[in-house]
């Protein structure tokens, strides 16, 4: 359904959608593949502490990279954590929706907390290459932000260095948005922020890949999406037995290849049938007349020539 409201609005407003790489052009993503739930309620504080891999930090207002883990400590999913001051907004891959809010909701029990589906009353739109945003009468500054709520819009820098920025709105505020940027902002596909993430080594945990890995197989330790400070989440003591006593067997590495990846697909060395790896999420589109990918290798096969599968032998470099 949200992908079909996106479809509609830019086919009302006449948006073209391009599907090229990105450029240096001040840039506009309608994002279909992402899911948000809103948490709120007098305890949500308390109980996403008790549940995820990084420190809600209170009532601060924050954006952040963060996990939920089994007790095993594999990920379940992992999400971009914002914090209104009145509620959490969870923004994770949509095709593990259902799961994911089934299950968190398992965990309530008597806490004062409600987890809402907002995917199809809410839309998404990555900014990149933007220092400054015109909405309604105002101009706002981009350059210090870390969230801003300007008349229930809700603007977060991405907790990373890309200087990227998402916009969370209702859909008819969505619609509004878009007609004001439309003539100043180049849209583009929702597969180029997907390349953007991978480029910048922003993992995303599907369906597939759930429950798979530990934190530090993906990054997310790298990433400020683990405290080792907080105090106890699901699965803590298996990752912080891996961060202050183990050594991480398998790691997450950017990688290019002339042909497109698969989600799932296994790595091998050369002459052997062995996996050593595998797809974690691959670029839909090229980029310099290559395909860029985030693969989970085992680390002391790093220094080999890997390929992506025993048929073609498609070569992989990694970054």
């Amino acid at each position: 359904m949200e992908n079909n409201t996106w479809k509609l609005i830019l086919k009302n407003l006449a948006v073209p959608i391009k599907k090229s790489a990105s450029n240096d052009s001040p840039l506009a993503y309608p994002l279909t593949s992402f899911a948000i739930l809103k948490v709120t309620g007098d305890d949500r504080y308390l109980f996403l502490q008790n549940q995820f891999t990084n420190d809600l930090e209170n009532e601060k207002k924050i954006v952040q990279l963060s996990a939920w883990c089994n007790p095993k400590g594999k990920i379940i999913t992992n999400f971009i954590i914002i914090n209104t001051g009145e509620n959490y907004l969870l923004i994770f891959k949509k095709d593990i929706k259902d799961y994911v809010h089934k299950k968190l909701n398992m965990y309530i029990l008597r806490s004062k907390v409600k987890i809402d589906d907002i995917s199809s009353s809410c839309l998404l739109l990555g900014l990149s290459n933007i220092t400054q945003l015109k909405l309604d009468q105002t101009t706002i500054s981009l350059d210090n932000i870390v969230m801003e709520n300007i008349n229930e819009k809700f603007i977060a820098r991405l907790p990373n260095s890309s200087n990227r920025y998402l916009l969370v709105t209702d859909i008819k505020t969505m619609e509004d948005v878009v007609s004001k940027l439309k003539n100043t902002l180049e849209f583009q596909d929702d597969a180029n922020w997907e390349q953007l993430d991978i480029i910048s080594g922003i993992p995303w945990i599907n369906s597939e890949s759930k429950e798979k890995y530990l934190p530090q197989m993906i990054n997310l330790d790298k990433l400020k999406a683990v405290s080792f400070k907080k105090g106890c989440y699901t699965g803590q003591e298996v990752i912080a037995k891996l961060h202050y006593r183990g050594t991480v067997k398998r790691t997450m590495k950017i990688i290019s290849s002339k042909k497109k990846l698969y989600v799932g697909k296994n790595l091998y060395m050369a002459n052997s049938e062995k996996k050593v790896g595998e797809i974690l999420n691959s670029s839909s589109y090229k980029y310099d007349d290559i395909f860029f990918s985030l693969a989970v290798i085992e680390t002391d096969k790093l220094s080999n020539d890997l390929f992506s599968d025993t048929l073609s032998k498609e070569k992989v470099s990694i970054i």
